[in-house]
């Protein structure tokens, strides 16, 4: 019996037999659905990224975030939201005699970082990332003509 009167289940007797019915009904092919899996196969994901469709991929993201500004926004605000002000730095040097190094060290990082514009290449690499699909630290950046000092940063983003 249930909490509620309303509620009551009737008593299955045990067999020894289950049946059960039950079914995916993304497994069943219908006229209905026929065209939306027509494209279904059995590639990985890895296996299916071939260099001509990885370049299409590439190509159409690119557009996308060119011209859709919605596109556009949400890898702005990704960009903006994992990188924001740029990285600080924490030293550890050894076991607290080369403590006055790690301050130090430290102090000058921002500088450092403000100086060579670290924060704002970190956001272009990670707007690159995600509608070009890889970029390999300044050298593409270099190229591009978005950095301009010849100072390099050495990060891989793949």
């Amino acid at each position: 019996m249930g909490l509620w009167p309303w509620t009551k289940r009737k008593k299955v007797q045990a067999t020894g037999l289950l049946l059960v019915r039950a079914k995916f009904d993304a497994a069943q092919t219908t006229p209905d659905n026929r065209k939306h899996w027509a494209n279904a196969d059995h590639l990985s994901a890895d296996a299916a990224a071939t260099p001509d469709v990885r370049r299409t991929l590439r190509n159409r993201a690119r557009y996308e975030v060119a011209n859709n500004s919605y596109a556009r926004g949400i890898v702005l605000t990704l960009a903006n939201d994992v990188i924001g002000t740029g990285p600080r730095l924490q030293m550890l040097l050894g076991d607290g005699q080369n403590a006055k190094a790690n301050r130090t060290i430290e102090a000058e990082f921002p500088r450092w970082a403000k100086a060579v514009g670290l924060a704002e290449k970190l956001r272009t690499m990670r707007q690159a990332r995600l509608h070009e699909a890889h970029l390999h630290g300044d050298r593409n950046l270099y190229k591009r003509g978005r950095i301009t000092t010849a100072e390099s940063l050495q990060i891989t983003a793949t």
